[in-house]
């Protein structure tokens, strides 16, 4: 039995780190397709964590939205056939310990504004598909990660839980979902809040972080 708060986690910048496979596999799909190879480490970072349609409106700026959105579907698509193949070194260092040590006492969950298909690359990739209870992407709701958050907290009758995130956007999910939140600083976001954990360990080795949590 789960004596402990539920825990959803965020998962680019938060449990790991896709962006140099991402930025092969889009460019690879955009080449394939004539429209080069435009997707660099530096453009793609400020858009993680953000839904599709951002990373459309970067990329294709001057293409209609219906024919740029069936495009981003393949690229897409891709993008979670290569993964599946193995992207075990984009898990962050400490990951997966510290989650299954969390896993005896707290139910786990990962709410991402990823498409469908990616979160099960990640739980490849970690072996942890026996400790997440739940998952929920943008992909599969259409909606905001706060209603995303609340939904998987209404389906599954969660009290007191809390979210784990490393940008502002995950900050602002946790607040519209009414939820506290635990900046991840290792992550892609800055001064997001005054404390946040340092590393992954930190939420069963950091003693405020461990009391947060009980």
């Amino acid at each position: 039995m789960k004596t402990k708060r539920p825990i959803l986690f965020d998962l680019d910048g938060t449990l790991w780190d896709t962006r140099e496979a991402i930025t092969e596999s889009w460019n690879n799909t955009f080449e394939a397709n004539g429209h080069g190879r435009p997707v660099t480490l530096e453009n793609l970072s400020p858009l993680v964590g953000k839904t599709m349609d951002a990373f459309r409106l970067a990329y294709l700026p001057n293409m209609p939205e219906e024919p740029g959105k069936r495009f981003m579907k393949i690229v897409e698509e891709k993008e979670v056939e290569d993964l599946s193949s193995g992207c075990e070194s984009c898990v962050y260092d400490g990951v997966i310990e510290t989650l299954r040590d969390l896993a005896k006492d707290h139910w786990l969950g990962i709410v991402s504004n990823c498409q469908c298909g990616y979160i099960e690359d990640f739980l490849i990739a970690s072996g942890l598909d026996d400790v997440i209870q739940a998952h929920l992407c943008y992909g599969q709701t259409l909606t905001s990660k706060g209603q995303s958050i609340l939904r998987v907290i209404q389906e599954h009758n969660l009290e007191n839980a809390c979210y784990v995130g490393d940008t502002f956007g995950d900050q602002a999910a946790a607040k519209e979902a009414g939820i506290d939140f635990i900046w991840a600083e290792y992550g892609f976001g800055t001064n997001v809040e005054k404390k946040g954990i340092q590393q992954i360990s930190d939420l069963t080795n950091d003693p405020y972080f461990v009391d947060l949590l009980k």
